[in-house]
C-alpha cells in the first residue's frame, strides 16, 4: 500500500483560519478540508485562502458541509439550488475538487426515495457544471437517511457520475454499522473518506458527535477496518480527519494537529501491519522523588516493606524491594517520595526510542554513564516520565545500573498490579493515545463512579500480552482528588491480603476505614460463609467476585499529602477485575480524609 495522503478539516482544530492553515501545514499535513464556518468568518476571499494553502503547500481537498439539499420539499427545492450555485462557485474559488453534502436532517424532509433520487441527479448535474463532485454523507442523525447503506442506495437511483458516496468513519461505526457494510461498493464511487475515533458511549448520537469525537487510536472504535475496507474497494483519495470534540475546541492547534498527524501514522501502521514491536509488557518499577537518605520517605517504604534492594553506580538514586515490587527512590528530582516515573519493560528498548522521535514524542535527557543502560525516558502528556527497559537479564536491563544486594530474598509482595494515574479532563484522550500508539497497549471502555464532590472517570490499558495494567482517572468536581495528577495509586499484589494487612496495621500504616455497613451490603450481594464474612470484616477488607467465580479482596492506605495511595490486593481464581463495586466506598472515605 502506497503511503496515505493525509488531511484534516479545519473544523478539527481551535482558532482562527489563517492559524489553523499555518499549523496543519506545519504538522506535515498534505492537505485540508475547509469547513464553510471557519470561511464565513474569515476576511480572507477564497481565492486568498486556496493561495494561501498553496503558498503553505496544501491542497484543499474538499469543501464542506451544504446541508438539507435532498428530501426537500418540491416547493423549497429552488432555493436549495440558488444556495448550492453560490456554494458551489466558492468550492471553485477555494480549488477544492469535492463538496460534501450531508442527510437531510430537518423535521420537515420528505421520505422519499424518488424525490431524493431526482434532487440528487439534478445537483450532480448543476455540480457539473462547476467541474465539481458532490460527496454525499449519511449523517447519523439524519432524518431519513443515516446508514452508509441508505446513502449508497441514494447514489446509486441519482445515477450521476458527479453524485458520489462519502464514507465518515464515525458516522458509520456509530450505528453499529461495521466494515463489511462496504461490501459491493466501487472505489471509484467513493468520493471521500473522512477519519474520526471516539469513546463507545450509549448516548444521543448527535450529542456523541459533537462532543466526544476523537483522532484514531484515542477512542475504541474500528476506524482501521473502515478505513481498510475502504481502500480495498479502490479508493484512492485523501485520508481526512474531522473531529468534534469539546477538547479540540479549546486546546492549542499545534497540539491538536500533531496529536492528529500521529493518529494518522498509527492508522497508517495498523493497515500495513507495519507496527514496531514496542509493546510495553510488564511493569518494571516507580521511582519516588526524594534523596536516598530522607529519614521519613525511608520510614514509610520500611513500614510497607520495602527493603533497600541496591545503589545505583553513578547517581544518588537507590533501588528498593518488596518481594517482586521494586521501587526507585531518586535523589536528583524534588517532591519529598511523590511517585514521579514509572519504568516499563518491553522486548525492544531501541525500537520504542525510534517510534518516539517519529512521533515526536518529548524524550528526557538524560546522563548515561559508561556501560548504563540506555533506559530512554519519554514525557507523557500527564507529565508522568516513562522510562522503558529491556526484559531481566538481558542488555539494557535497568537492574544492571545497580550494585544490588544478593542477601535479600525473594519473599514479599507479587509484584506492581497496576498504577493509576490521574490526568486532568481534557488530557484523557491525548494520554491513551501514548500508551496506545507509542507503547501498544489497548484501551477498556471508559467506566463512570460517583464521587461525593464530583465524579471519576477511568479507562484501563493493557498490552496484548504480559501483565501491565495502567488505569487512567479524570476526576471532576470541587474535591480534593480533582487536584491530585500524575502518579496517584500504587497497586501491588500479594498472596495473603489478611495477613499483609494485618501485618501493615502492625507496622503503623495508616489503612483506609470501611464502614460496618459495607459488610453488611457484602452479605446481601454475595451471600458469602458467616466465617469469611467475618474475616473480611476483622481485617476490613473490601471484596468482590466475578461470574467465573474469581476473587478480589483489597485494602487501601490513607492517602499520603503528596496526594497518592497504596492498595494491596490478592486475586483469586484468575479475578482480573479492580474491584469497581467498591469504588465508591474508597472515594468517600479518602473524600473524609
Amino acid at each position: 500500500m502506497s503511503a496515505l495522503r493525509k488531511g484534516i478539516a479545519t473544523v478539527s482544530l481551535s482558532g482562527l483560519l489563517p492559524e489553523k492553515l499555518a499549523t496543519i501545514a506545519a504538522a506535515g499535513f498534505d492537505g485540508v478540508e475547509i469547513f464553510d464556518n471557519d470561511l464565513i468568518a474569515s476576511p480572507l476571499h477564497p481565492s486568498e485562502v486556496a493561495a494561501r494553502c498553496a503558498d503553505l503547500g496544501l491542497t484543499v481537498d474538499l469543501f464542506q458541509p451544504v446541508r438539507d439539499v435532498e428530501g426537500v420539499p418540491p416547493e423549497g427545492f429552488r432555493r436549495v439550488l440558488h444556495r448550492l450555485e453560490r456554494k458551489f462557485e466558492i468550492a471553485q474559488q477555494l480549488g477544492a475538487p469535492v463538496v460534501l453534502a450531508c442527510s437531510n436532517v430537518s423535521p420537515d424532509a420528505v421520505d422519499g426515495p424518488a424525490l431524493r433520487a431526482a434532487q440528487l441527479h439534478r445537483i450532480g448535474e448543476l455540480a457539473q457544471e462547476h467541474g465539481l463532485v458532490v460527496a454525499y454523507e449519511a449523517l447519523a442523525w439524519g432524518r431519513h437517511v443515516n446508514r452508509v447503506w441508505q446513502s449508497w442506495t441514494a447514489v446509486q437511483d441519482a445515477d450521476h457520475l458527479a453524485v458520489t458516496l462519502a464514507v465518515d468513519t464515525f458516522h458509520l461505526l456509530a450505528r453499529g454499522d461495521d466494515a463489511a457494510a462496504l461490501d459491493g461498493i466501487p472505489g471509484d464511487r467513493i468520493g471521500f473518506l473522512q477519519v474520526a475515533d471516539a469513546p463507545m458511549l450509549d448516548m444521543n448520537v448527535l450529542e456523541w458527535s459533537r462532543h466526544f469525537r476523537c483522532f484514531p487510536g484515542q477512542g475504541t472504535l474500528d476506524v482501521a477496518g473502515v478505513v481498510a475496507a475502504t481502500l480495498a474497494a479502490g479508493y484512492a483519495g485523501p485520508v481526512s480527519l474531522e473531529v468534534f470534540s469539546d477538547v479540540v475546541r479549546q486546546a492549542p492547534p499545534t497540539v491538536t494537529a500533531r496529536d492528529a498527524m500521529r493518529s494518522l501514522l498509527f492508522l497508517e501502521d495498523q493497515l500495513t501491519g507495519a507496527l514496531p514491536a514496542v509493546a510495553a509488557q510488564e511493569a518494571a518499577f516507580v521511582e519516588l522523588a526524594a534523596p536516598p537518605d530522607d529519614p521519613q520517605v525511608k520510614g514509610t517504604l520500611e513500614a510497607l516493606g520495602f527493603r533497600l534492594a541496591g545503589v545505583h553506580r553513578t547517581k544518588p538514586v537507590t533501588w528498593w524491594r518488596n518481594g517482586g515490587a521494586s521501587l526507585v527512590l531518586n535523589g536528583q528530582e524534588t517532591g519529598h517520595g511523590r511517585p514521579q516515573a514509572l519504568g516499563l519493560v518491553a522486548p525492544s528498548v531501541a525500537a520504542v526510542q525510534t517510534r518516539a522521535a517519529a512521533l515526536d514524542w518529548p524524550q528526557l535527557q538524560r546522563t548515561r554513564g559508561a556501560d548504563e543502560s540506555a533506559l530512554p525516558g519519554i514525557t507523557a502528556p500527564s507529565g508522568v516520565h516513562v522510562f522503558v527497559s529491556a526484559p531481566a537479564g538481558a542488555p539494557d536491563d535497568w537492574r544492571s545500573d545497580f550494585r544490588a544486594d544478593t542477601s535479600l530474598g525473594d519473599s514479599g509482595w507479587l509484584g506492581l498490579d497496576h498504577v493509576g494515574i490521574t490526568v486532568p479532563p481534557d488530557r484523557l484522550d491525548e494520554e491513551t493515545a501514548f500508551y496506545r500508539i507509542l507503547l501498544g497497549l489497548r484501551p477498556g471502555s471508559l467506566q463512570e463512579f460517583i464521587q461525593p464532590h464530583g465524579r471519576l472517570q477511568s479507562r484501563t490499558l493493557r498490552p496484548a500480552s504480559g501483565g501491565l495494567r495502567i488505569v487512567l482517572n479524570v476526576s471532576q468536581g470541587d474535591g480534593a482528588s480533582a487536584g491530585a495528577r500524575g502518579i496517584t495509586q500504587l497497586a501491588f499484589g500479594c498472596a495473603d491480603a489478611a495477613r499483609e494487612v494485618g501485618r501493615l496495621r502492625a507496622a503503623g500504616v495508616a489503612l483506609m476505614p470501611v464502614p460496618d455497613n459495607y459488610y453488611d451490603d457484602l452479605d446481601a450481594a454475595f451471600d458469602l460463609d458467616p466465617q469469611f464474612l467475618g474475616l473480611l470484616r476483622d481485617h476490613r477488607l473490601l471484596y468482590d467476585a466475578d461470574a467465573r467465580g474469581g476473587e478480589l479482596l483489597h485494602a487501601y492506605t490513607m492517602p499520603c499529602e503528596d496526594g497518592f495511595f497504596v492498595e494491596i490486593l490478592e486475586r483469586r481464581g484468575g479475578y482480573d477485575g479492580y474491584g469497581a463495586r467498591n469504588t465508591h466506598v474508597r472515594l468517600a472515605a479518602q473524600a473524609a480524609a
